[in-house]
Order: C-alpha cells, then sequence, then structure tokens
C-alpha cells in the first residue's frame, strides 16, 4: 500500500480533494470551505494510516513555499491591491484595523489566561486574516519545535467561517433594512468616482517582448528577493527564531504594493502570469500537511481551546469595531460586519452582501442602491484584514509566541 503512494499519487489525491472542498464550498455558498473538506480527509486519513504522514512532504510542495512561494504569493498579493479604493473606504479601513486591535488585546489578556499563551497566540493570527497567516504561524511553530500547534493554527484557518459568516449575515441584513427604511437612497445610478486618480508610476509600460509570464514571474521573484535582502539586513542578532524589525512577510507584501504602483509590476501579477492557479494549490499543501502532527488525542484537547479562541477573539474584534465605528459615524452593526470579513475573506464577503442585497424585500433600483453602499465595504473590509493587516499581524505575533 505504501509504494502506491509516490509523490505524484499523492499529489493527485491531494488536488482531487480539495477540488471537491470547492464544490462543496460553492454548493454552501461559503460557509463550509475546502479547508475544512482538507482538514476532514487529512485527519481521518494521517489518524487511520490511510493515507501516509509523509504523502505531502514527498510532493515537495511545502518545501517549494517554504523556500520562495510564499515569497512570491505575498509579492503578488501586493500587485491586487487598489490604493484608491482603500483611501475612499478609509472609514471602513480604520474600523477594520482597530478590530484586530481588539483582537490582539483579547488574544495577549482573557484567551492567553484561559487558555495559555501559544494556543491563544497561535489563533490570533489565523482568526486576524486566514491562509496566509496561518502559515506564517504554522512555520514559527515548526521552527520552534511545535508543530502541533502549527496544526493547531490551521484548524482556526478552516472553523472560523462558522463563526464569521452567520453573523455577518445577519447584521449586514439588518444594516440592508435599514438602508431601505432610511428613504435616503441614491436611486439614479450615477454615482462614478470623479477624483483624480492615483499615479505613482515613473516606470514606462512594459513592451510586449517583457509580459511573458516568464518575464511577469521573474520581476516578481527579483522584487521578493530585494525585500527578502532588506529585511534580512533588519534580523536581530542571537534571537531564535529569527526575529526581525522588518519581517520579510511585510516586506514581501510592501514590495509588492510599491514596485507595482511604481510600474515594475503587473496589477494583479501572477493571474496576468497564469501562474497563480498553481501557486494558490501549493499553498494550501501546507494547510493539511500541518495536520500530521496532530493525534486524535491532540485534536480532542484542541476543540475547547479552537472554539474558545474563536469566539472571544470575535468578540474583541466586535467591541473595538463598534467603538471605531461609533467615532466615525457607522452603525454597531455594519461596524461588526466589517471587523468580522478577517473571518470570512473573499469571496465570502462578496457572497454575503448579494445573498443580502437580493433577498431584500425592496425595488430593483433599491438593492443595486444598497449593493453600492455595502458591497465596498466589505470588499475592502475583507481585503484589509485578510489581504494586507493579516500578514502584517502574524509578523508581528508569529515571533512572540514561542517567547
Amino acid at each position: 500500500m505504501q509504494s502506491l503512494w509516490t509523490p505524484l499519487f499523492s499529489f493527485a489525491v491531494f488536488v482531487i480533494v480539495f477540488a471537491f472542498g470547492d464544490l462543496v464550498a460553492e454548493k454552501t455558498k461559503g460557509l463550509v470551505s475546502s479547508i475544512i473538506i482538507g482538514a476532514a480527509v487529512y485527519l481521518v486519513g494521517f489518524w487511520t494510516k490511510i493515507i501516509p504522514a509523509s504523502s505531502l512532504t514527498d510532493t515537495t510542495l511545502p518545501a517549494m513555499m517554504s523556500a520562495f512561494g510564499i515569497a512570491i504569493l505575498l509579492v503578488h498579493v501586493g500587485t491586487i491591491i487598489n490604493l484608491e479604493d482603500l483611501l475612499k473606504e478609509w472609514k471602513t479601513v480604520l474600523i477594520a484595523l482597530i478590530g484586530l486591535v481588539g483582537l490582539a488585546a483579547i488574544s495577549f489578556t482573557l484567551s492567553t489566561m484561559l487558555f495559555g499563551r501559544e494556543y491563544a497566540l497561535s489563533a490570533a493570527s489565523p482568526i486576524a486574516g486566514g491562509v496566509i497567516a496561518g502559515v506564517i504561524t504554522n512555520e514559527s511553530a515548526v521552527a520552534a519545535g511545535k508543530p502541533e500547534l502549527g496544526g493547531f493554527a490551521m484548524l482556526v484557518v478552516a472553523f472560523q467561517m462558522f463563526i464569521g459568516m452567520p453573523i455577518a449575515s445577519f447584521l449586514l441584513k439588518k444594516e440592508a433594512n435599514k438602508l431601505v427604511k432610511s428613504g435616503t437612497l441614491d436611486l439614479s445610478g450615477d454615482s462614478a468616482d470623479k477624483k483624480k486618480k492615483i499615479n505613482l508610476r515613473f516606470i514606462p509600460p512594459m513592451p510586449k517582448s517583457l509580459s511573458t509570464s516568464s518575464w511577469i514571474i521573474g520581476r516578481v521573484a527579483i522584487v521578493a528577493a530585494i525585500a527578502a535582502i532588506l529585511a534580512n539586513f533588519t534580523a536581530i542578532p542571537g534571537s531564535n527564531p529569527t526575529n526581525y524589525i522588518l519581517n520579510p512577510n511585510i516586506a514581501y507584501l510592501l514590495f509588492g504594493i510599491l514596485f507595482c504602483e511604481f510600474g515594475f509590476l503587473e496589477k494583479n501579477a501572477l493571474n496576468k502570469a497564469n501562474a497563480y492557479g498553481f501557486v494558490g494549490i501549493a499553498l494550501m499543501s501546507i494547510v493539511p500537511g500541518s495536520f500530521a502532527s496532530i493525534s486524535f488525542k491532540a485534536f480532542l484537547g484542541m476543540i475547547y481551546p479552537l472554539i474558545g479562541t474563536l469566539i472571544l477573539g470575535s468578540i474583541g474584534i466586535a467591541v473595538f469595531a463598534v467603538i471605531a465605528g461609533k467615532l466615525l459615524g457607522y452603525s454597531p452593526a455594519m461596524s461588526i460586519t466589517i471587523g468580522l470579513t478577517a473571518l470570512i475573506g473573499y469571496p465570502g464577503t462578496q457572497v454575503i452582501t448579494n445573498e443580502v442585497t437580493n433577498g431584500l424585500d425592496a425595488s430593483d433600483e433599491e438593492k443595486a442602491a444598497v449593493s453600492e453602499i455595502l458591497l465596498p465595504k466589505m470588499l475592502v473590509g475583507g481585503f484589509t484584514t485578510v489581504t494586507i493587516a493579516s500578514v502584517v499581524f502574524a509578523g508581528i505575533i508569529a515571533p512572540m509566541i514561542f517567547k
């Protein structure tokens, strides 16, 4: 049986499991994510010995992601950030960020007292965002010789939607109905933004000969390498695991944003190079791979801190988001929903908004007007937490976990 699990066969099983997970996610409208399916299949497979513990390691995908894949992916994430949208929805950005301050506050206090520092902080980064933040935490756990806590972080990633989605959907519906009843909706459909666009570009557009897949990926790799070199200069001597003044993961993201704005990198770079699909699935290999160290007994012991950290983390986000929203003129319902986009991410944020607006007892014009108000807030909120803030959050928190 063991000989069946060649690297190629292991890769095929892995991809099919997550493809089935994508199908379930689509049918459940994002409530059950592909990560939950992957977690369930691989946990049971490892416990029953049907799937060898080394199956994903043998594919070399986790090693590839650790060596350079995450760096490439984070630079790419920088190229999809729209600074104009962030500035236009600056209140939403602030509420989302302050919500994460609440998460940090409760993680370092109440969660630490109830579940222990390592569980509380290992859960904090994934709650702040998603897969990449979980992967950063997992790498820190492995480096500290505690891979089971990396597996715990990935379990948080898998289950966080069960907290975020129902609460956000309920509160967003409340906000949407309030907007319809307010009588203040703009039903003209004319809300084009006339503001001057931000333009930091000083590098002329690349000629077609330098816009092939290889050139695009090559430029992303160059930017990642520059970011890594500069971040390594800020390494704190004697720290173990290595701590940085400028964390490499944060540097990759920042350099992706800057070099894209300057014109050196393509917008949405890996998608333009037709490479994102493979890099994305390779990243997911770290999720079930981290479960190999979790025994059934250890999993049972993790249920209490898993549920507890998710609930307390959500409360911390909600409380601070409401305070920020009060100061910025947002309702408590809208503020909490923006904060909880950290537990949802895209496409969940869009799915919820579409479902809520389509289900309104209102005219098509009113539904469109409500969507025009809510959708940018949900997308920018999720983008701020999951794409940007969670990477920064994980870069700061992860080195602290095992001190």
